[in-house]
């Protein structure tokens, strides 16, 4: 790199600066300067050596240098470019032609999930008929170039739908586009596509975007080539509805003449052992799957500066957790969403490992090198076995059927074989195996073959079909204003039983991460998981309590008039939000600004699970009339059991007049939460407001869209 050069061409000077040498000689203004001081001559100097130096800056001095962006360059993004990530134009139909694709397959996804469905879906496409398809971010495309993608090539959209009927961060162009096309009339007759949704029934706007996007594009005269289909996360059936989607999409490939073929397992990336030691260490904070966007901050390492438990008495551990953001340039606002990057339990990759017989390899350095250059690397690469699988990979995620199908062909025994085949062939057997077992990959490996490893299963195999680690969200429930510098999380600690007769138990992956975390002692009647710990400084030297996250933004916010009345719905941790408002609008009113009138409704199990009721009653001290606290035990001893909607119902007339008065109202908690106090207010405002069941609707619409009515749930 090169920042200064005395290498100058004498002939190429002397034209560059003749024309105003020339003007300075014959200029008669400069003709009369005569310095008639020392001061003065000096002072000519100066000008004349100043203009110089102006006019060769960039030429003899101060040369661009041509890799200064590599200064500001993440290491991933270097990473990805190297692993064949070669896109040129941001035109999909110039891509395809470009590239020689027949199709593109679109995803759209929040958790990784529909990325996933869509690298399986590309493979199977070439290796069963020959297909060559691209798989693509929406984010990386101009939306308005689908249009322009000729009758010779289709599209395929995966597309998943979260929170209430929204579209993930990387399908705001395509949102946009979509609202264009169908506002203005727009045609797009020679485009043919299909369409796979993701979503969760418990959601009030069940896959949404799918249903926006495909009657969008129906509208203007694009041919479907099969009717879309849904696959619904509420009863874990996401990976088979993706499987039944794809035999009707493989048999349309059959009935447009594509030639189907029998394959043997091919993979998609090599694994190799280098035999050697890993040179330094892995950032896992700079290779982890995650890219940084304007919603998406980037990833910073934080420490827990504080850590108490919520719940008063029981088996279970509700964590109150305060995360420092220390020097980091990341920024929060009240409202905002926190994601926490796991990593898995010391048993899980232990078991991985046994499994696969390649416990005596875990410390040795490995490359992955991918042979398709639309998918991304999982893990870095060069690495290690124990960091790919601990940090990396989900390894304690349920099995697809499918995967059971395509595990059995690496079987160590026949027996093994004909266990998993049975398995993967019959959906419901394998519904009622899975409903009472925990079962992961490692564990299906196990119960199939309890006595011999799994020596010929290719670990190319076991990358591919194991989603990339994901992070996990939570609510913010501190305030931006009240503490800029630290984050809190309320946490609910998960470990769920199973039925039957051998008792096993499904521990929530990120929730005893935290747990493991903070030091306080668990609750739970049951075992619970280790987890490694990460130092506290960036070159290990000092064990700590230090977590990756980064914070995504959300539009759950306060009104900016303080004076708007709050109509706040929460159930159990559901609360996080509104301990943050609560703060806020307590603030503002010991500064003498005026507060509107606050409704907060709250329901736990019983007394015991009560979280934050101190700062609560301590709330209701300082603001007095404005808090009105109303809540709903579903499982107190000696009273009635009551739900947090039903409670809502009882006051849906105080609720639909502050709503109509001006009012703003936010729900949290559970889906199927939100979607019952949806429907007994809607049901409400019928009878109270006298409207029909169209008019509720529009009431309701209007409502949300002036951001007078806002959920954040979560499955």
């Amino acid at each position: 790199m090169e920042r200064f050069s005395l290498s100058v061409d004498l002939s190429d000077l002397q034209s560059r600066l003749h024309p105003l040498l020339h003007t300075i000689s014959t200029s008669s203004l400069l003709q009369n300067i005569k310095p008639s001081t020392t001061v003065d001559g000096l002072a000519v100097l100066s000008f004349l050596l100043t203009l110089l130096v102006y006019l060769t800056r960039g030429w003899i001095w101060d040369k661009a240098d041509p890799h200064y962006n590599v200064y500001f360059e993440r290491p991933q993004v270097v990473d990805s470019a190297s692993i064949g990530k070669t896109t040129t134009t941001r035109n999909i139909s110039r891509r395809l032609e470009e590239g020689g694709y027949e199709c593109v397959i679109f995803w759209g996804s929040q958790s990784g999930t529909a990325e996933r469905f869509a690298e399986t879906l590309s493979r199977e496409c070439y290796l069963h008929f020959g297909i060559n398809a691209l798989v693509a971010d929406l984010s990386e495309y101009d939306a308005e170039s689908i249009a322009r993608v000729q009758p010779n090539h289709f599209v395929i959209f995966l597309l998943s739908t979260y929170g209430e009927g929204d579209p993930s961060d990387n399908t705001s162009g395509l949102w946009e586009w979509i609202k264009q096309i169908r506002d203005k009339g727009r045609e797009i007759g020679g485009l043919r596509y299909l369409a796979f949704g993701l979503g969760n029934s418990n959601y009030k706007h069940y896959n949404r975007v799918l249903d926006v996007v495909a009657d969008a594009l129906d509208a203007a005269s694009a041919s479907a080539l099969m009717p879309r289909q849904k696959g619904d996360d509420a009863n874990g059936a996401t990976e088979e509805d993706f499987q039944t989607w794809k035999d009707d999409v493989f048999a349309l490939f059959r009935s447009l003449g594509y030639g189907e073929q029998e394959v043997a397992y091919q993979p998609t990336v090599t694994v190799d052992f280098t035999g050697q030691e890993l040179q330094g260490e892995t950032d896992i904070m700079t290779s982890l799957h995650h890219q940084q966007s304007t919603t998406n901050s980037a990833i910073v390492p934080l420490v827990i500066k504080k850590a108490h438990e919520l719940f008063s008495r029981g088996d279970r551990n509700c964590m109150h957790l305060e995360l420092d953001l220390g020097n980091s340039d990341i920024v929060y606002k009240t409202g905002d969403h926190i994601g926490i990057w796991p990593s898995n339990p010391g048993e899980e990759v232990d078991r991985l490992l046994d499994a696969l017989g390649v416990q005596h390899r875990r410390q040795e350095t490995l490359t992955i090198t991918s042979l398709n250059r639309s998918l991304k690397l999982k893990a870095p690469s060069p690495t290690t076995l124990e960091i790919v699988i601990r940090n990396y990979l989900e390894i304690c995620g349920p099995v697809a059927r499918k995967t059971v199908l395509d595990l059995s062909q690496f079987a160590p025994t026949p027996a093994a074989r004909a266990t998993l085949l049975a398995f993967g062939q019959d959906r419901a057997r394998y519904e009622r195996f899975t409903a009472g077992t925990h079962i992961t990959l490692a564990r299906l490996m196990q119960f199939a073959s309890p006595n011999k490893t799994w020596d010929s299963l290719p670990l190319s195999f076991v990358i591919e079909n194991l989603l990339a680690l994901q992070p996990r969200y939570y609510s913010i429930s501190s305030s931006s204003v009240i503490s800029p510098r630290r984050i809190a999380i309320t946490a609910l600690v998960v470990n769920k039983p199973l039925p039957g007769e051998s008792p096993a138990t499904i521990h929530g992956l990120t929730s005893n991460y935290l747990l493991s975390n903070s030091a306080l002692a668990s609750n739970a009647d049951v075992p619970l998981p280790t987890y490694q710990r990460i130092s506290t400084d960036a070159h290990g030297t000092v064990p700590g309590t230090r977590i990756l996250a980064h914070i995504r933004k959300s539009k759950f916010k306060l009104p900016i008039t303080s004076s708007t009345p709050l109509i706040l719905i929460s159930a159990g941790t559901g609360f996080a939000p509104f301990r943050a408002f609560l703060q806020e609008r307590a603030k503002l009113h010991a500064l003498g600004k005026p507060v509107g009138k606050i409704i907060l409704f709250f329901g736990c199990r019983n007394h015991n699970d009560f979280i934050y009721r101190d700062e609560i009653e301590k709330n209701q001290l300082q603001l007095g009339d404005n808090l009105e606290v109303l809540t709903a035990f579903s499982r107190a001893q000696g009273e009635r059991k009551v739900y947090v909607q039903e409670r809502v119902e009882e006051c849906a007339e105080r609720v639909i007049e502050a709503l109509d008065q001006g009012a703003n109202m936010y729900i949290c908690g559970k889906a199927s939460m939100a979607r019952e106090v949806d429907g007994r207010l809607e049901d409400a405002a019928g009878k109270w407001k006298g409207l029909a069941d169209g008019e509720v609707k529009a009431w309701v619409e209007g409502l949300k869209k002036r951001g007078k009515w806002k959920a954040d749930v979560w499955g």
